[in-house]
């Protein structure tokens, strides 16, 4: 037991990433047997692993800069709930009360996606920076600094945000490294409060985008199970957690490309644009196949995947143990940040990222979706000379 903990602090991304790819091949092998999951195992998996503890180790002298942890949290908090009050203002509405009173669920989903549908890009972006980076992390560092009123205006504020946008996501991301924290301090009372207000604004916010849970009508399936309103959302969690990611990457496995060509670089802008080429995005235009019915009547949706899958729908099998190898590099990179700077705060702040690596790109979750952010303002919380990468 004591190897095993000494492991897992050794290499805490690592096998955090070992328990997504278990969820993974969990759902791909329920849904498709052994077609897809032996091959991903050997041109990804074992690529991976035999890269992580195979590649050098060689130490580089960096001199990092230091800007002290009280200086920044103030100024995150502040430029954090400026954005979300901007934000709020500039839709007019708040899109968790419109879908509440929503009749069914096919305007519910339409409502869900004002809260970013039509946005300029500046606002767009700040959107999703402050809900994903600076409020939760201004919460961490007050309670890292012991400053329990910053904390909880800091977790309230993008709580109630994620809410309001209808973004179940967005309430993980708030809450998330709060309960990290306090799980690795053993503060086991703050966790347990942490873990049941986002609990209930979760399930909360699953309500209001399901109409047919609370006197509305569900117009998107012929056939409804009689079961309790309970048992719904608790079998919805279950499976959106345990087989939805494997089932989703099995299937883009077996449309790509017996139905849709490699892409060959024609999902990046600039590449596209170089060669003259239409852009393409399978995340959305592999919605209409795999969801023919909803498709039909007019729903329009993403259908976004495990991080390596980019890299196999513009190159094929051969790709993946490239790939392989680049997030073996990435994930002994984190390990750099985790020692030389606050390891609790750099995992508590990284692991929900890390977690969606099931269902996104890498690249989208470090710029878009704010993780190079996160680690930059790791990086600049703490002065490192000396890096062993």
């Amino acid at each position: 037991m004591k190897q095993i903990n000494a492991f897992v602090f050794a290499h805490p991304y690592f096998t955090s990433y070992l328990f997504v790819y278990g969820l993974l091949q969990i759902g791909l092998i329920a849904t498709t047997a052994f077609d897809f999951a032996p091959a991903l195992f050997f041109l990804f998996f074992l690529p991976f692993v035999l890269f992580y503890f195979g590649l050098p180790r060689p130490k580089i002298n960096i001199d990092l800069p230091n800007f002290p942890l009280q200086k920044i949290e103030w100024f995150l908090f502040t430029i954090g709930s400026m954005v979300a009050v901007l934000h709020l203002l500039w839709l007019g509405k708040i899109p968790f009360l419109e879908a509440w009173q929503a009749p069914n669920l096919s305007s519910a989903n339409l409502l869900r996606k004002i809260g970013t549908t039509g946005l300029p890009k500046w606002l767009h972006y700040a959107n999703t920076w402050s809900v994903r980076v600076l409020l939760p992390t201004s919460a961490l560092f007050f309670l890292h600094k012991k400053n329990k009123i910053g904390c909880i205006l800091s977790l309230s504020i993008g709580c109630l945000y994620g809410l309001a946008l209808l973004q179940k996501s967005l309430l993980l991301w708030v809450s998330m490294p709060i309960l990290i924290y306090c799980i690795l301090h053993r503060k086991w009372f703050v966790a347990f409060i942490v873990t049941a207000l986002s609990g209930s604004l979760f399930i909360l916010a699953i309500f209001a985008n399901n109409p047919q849970l609370h006197g509305g009508q569900n117009d998107l399936q012929t056939q409804v199970k009689t079961t309790s309103k309970t048992n719904q959302v608790s079998e919805g969690l279950l499976r959106r957690i345990l087989i939805v990611p494997g089932q989703t990457l099995g299937m883009w496995f077996k449309h790509v490309p017996h139905d849709k060509p490699y892409l060959y670089g024609r999902d990046f802008g600039l590449y596209t644009k170089l060669t003259g080429q239409k852009t393409a995005d399978y995340n959305l235009e592999l919605y209409a196949t795999f969801y023919p019915e909803y498709a039909k009547q007019g729903i329009k949706g993403s259908v976004n995947t495990a991080h390596f899958m980019r890299a196999y729908t513009n190159f094929g099998w051969w790709i993946l143990p490239i790939s392989a190898g680049l997030f073996a590099l990435f994930l002994r990179l984190l390990n750099i940040i985790h020692r030389k700077t606050h390891g609790a705060l750099a995992f508590s702040l990284q692991i929900f990222p890390l977690l969606l690596l099931s269902s996104g790109s890498l690249l989208t979750l470090l710029f878009s979706g704010g993780w190079a952010l996160l680690i930059l303002l790791l990086i600049i919380s703490q002065k490192k000379e000396l890096i062993h990468v």
